[in-house]
């Protein structure tokens, strides 16, 4: 049986549908199978719906007075053929329907259409155009076509880097429709023979098999089976070779948050290592707007939250066009995450309360402070600027007391990236200076960024202190400049990441002698996106996030 049916149990209480005006019933609608998929001549095709109504639909058993029928009709037929549906299984608050278009009403090579409707007798009302599991509105339709010419040795692979072991001790399994969506079915056992991280799994589907396939993966964690998050996944079978290697797919979990936000506040959200990011609206008339000061703290007891299961790890988060051309904060977690999962839940999702100072027009791009001989340098880059007249950089010995070391002059507006650099000279040698830039719009506005950098500038051959800086310039394309110091030789590893966790570039492996270095990065041959630096020098370890833009 179809097995995504189950895991959209939620009442969708807010979902108007398209109803007629005097209907009773509240809501119909996850309408299995989806419009589109392809199908078998010689097969019946069971059609589900799922029935919510106020006070009735609650109770065990189908609700008093709720009837459902299903009507069906080749695509070169004039007229639909109706059958009634029988109630199959409570859901939460809802009543499921199910019936069969029968295999001797379909022709192979000929789409058949449906639709469904429900009759409420206690107000003689009937629900029309109820929605599929996709969203799509009725009528149906289903692409009937011959099954595959030849058995097909279809392997099945998925990533469980991102997963705690602890969680399948007892293996990794496929299913799906053509294992009767069974619970970790030996038939569909995968194995990780090289110890990589992927499981792999083959199952040989007969000749005469529905090319269109839905599956999901399982594991099973030595005393249960369960179910990956989110929705069927699907591929096509190609019959034209006698084996078949789909592409690795990665263990889902699901993420959620709010739907938008509009400036400063808490907000609880959770994410997932390795899996979707989570997209929140953001509600501002700025273009390229920037977020300013977002924190986080682990779960979601200081937003209203306390039984959301805390997070770990480092959000990693940055603000994104979207194709419907509004402005998002998008949130996900790095791969490593996945190895504090708590036990007890299926794979690693965590709850976060995150929060932002302001929304703001000017994006910084990058700000840093790195330690020179008898002087600090303080870099930043803005990705985007709107009536900004200047920066004010200030600086500290304490984090209280602020004085202000330059005034610089901004470019004003600017859809692309601008660089600026201040050398502070005016240091005492051995002393931790910190900084931070105040932007002045020409409307005479102020906003002080959030995040203070800090550097103590060292005397001549002289480093105390192990330290890894932003790299310059960021965002960059293709070459950036990342900066170390050595408090002592060391040996050192300086390797760049994606944010899958792969290894792109080392760019040192070595002995290295105490002081300052610097290192070029060139990133030609790499697509545009997050990348991750880190640095191991002895003890030492650092990481940071740079943002590849062509």
């Amino acid at each position: 049986m179809k097995k995504f049916k189950y895991l959209l149990i939620c009442l969708m209480l807010a979902f108007v549908g398209a109803s007629t005006a005097e209907a009773a019933i509240g809501w119909a609608g996850q309408i299995w199978p989806t419009s589109g998929q392809v199908r078998l001549p010689n097969q019946n095709i069971g059609v589900y719906v799922q029935v919510w109504k106020a006070g009735v639909t609650e109770a065990p058993g189908p609700g008093a007075g709720i009837s459902a029928s299903l009507f069906y009709k080749r695509a070169s037929e004039g007229s639909y053929t109706s059958v009634p549906m029988s109630f199959n299984v409570q859901i939460g608050s809802n009543d499921e329907w199910w019936a069969d278009i029968p295999a001797a009403a379909l022709n192979g090579g000929e789409d058949e259409l449906f639709y469904v409707e429900i009759y409420d007798a206690e107000d003689g009302s009937t629900y029309t155009g109820a929605q599929d599991q996709a969203g799509n509105n009725p009528p149906f339709v289903l692409h009937i076509q011959p099954g595959t010419s030849r058995d097909v040795a279809v392997t099945f692979r998925v990533d469980m880097n991102c997963v705690n072991p602890d969680l399948f001790d007892g293996g990794v399994f496929f299913t799906g429709d053509f294992l009767g969506w069974s619970t970790c079915n030996p038939n569909g056992s995968m194995s990780d023979v090289d110890a990589d991280g992927i499981w792999e799994g083959t199952f040989v589907f007969p000749g005469g098999s529905n090319t269109s396939v839905q599956y999901k993966f399982q594991r099973n964690d030595g005393e249960f089976c369960n179910w990956e998050c989110g929705g069927n996944r699907f591929f096509t079978i190609d019959d034209s070779n006698p084996t078949q290697t789909l592409d690795i797919q990665i263990y889902c979990c699901e993420v959620w948050g709010p739907s938008e936000i509009s400036g400063a506040g808490s907000y609880c959200v959770s994410l997932c290592c390795c899996s979707q990011e989570l997209w929140i609206r953001l509600v501002t008339s700025y273009s390229n707007p920037v977020i300013t000061g977002l924190d986080w703290v682990y779960g979601c007891v200081e937003c209203g939250n306390p039984d959301c299961t805390p997070g770990s790890g480092d959000i990693i988060w940055d603000v994104r066009q979207g194709e419907d051309m509004n402005w998002y904060l998008v949130l996900c977690l790095p791969p490593d995450a996945g190895r504090a999962i708590p036990p007890a839940e299926d794979v690693y999702a965590g709850c976060f309360c995150i929060t932002i100072d302001d929304i703001l027009p000017v994006e910084m791009a990058s700000f840093d402070a790195v330690a020179l001989e008898n002087a600090v340098r303080i870099d930043w880059s803005t990705a985007t600027e709107q009536a900004t007249s200047h920066f004010l950089l200030e600086r500290s010995t304490d984090m209280n007391s602020w004085s202000l070391a330059a005034q610089v002059a901004a470019r004003g507006e600017s859809s692309s990236e601008t660089h600026y650099s201040y050398t502070d000279e005016n240091v005492t040698v051995g002393t931790t200076y910190s900084y931070r830039l105040t932007i002045v719009d020409l409307d005479g506005a102020v906003s002080v960024h959030s995040q203070i950098v800090n550097a103590t500038p060292y005397g001549a051959g002289t480093v105390n202190e192990f330290a890894l800086a932003q790299n310059y310039p960021n965002p960059f394309n293709p070459e950036t400049n990342i900066s170390y110091t050595l408090a002592n030789s060391a040996n050192v590893s300086l390797k760049v990441y994606s944010v899958t966790g792969a290894e792109v570039a080392i760019l040192v492996n070595g002995n290295m002698e105490a002081g300052s270095h610097t290192v070029s990065f060139n990133a030609a041959s790499l697509p545009s996106g997050v990348y991750f630096y880190r640095l191991d020098a002895g003890s030492f370890t650092a990481t940071r996030k740079m943002l590849l833009l062509k």
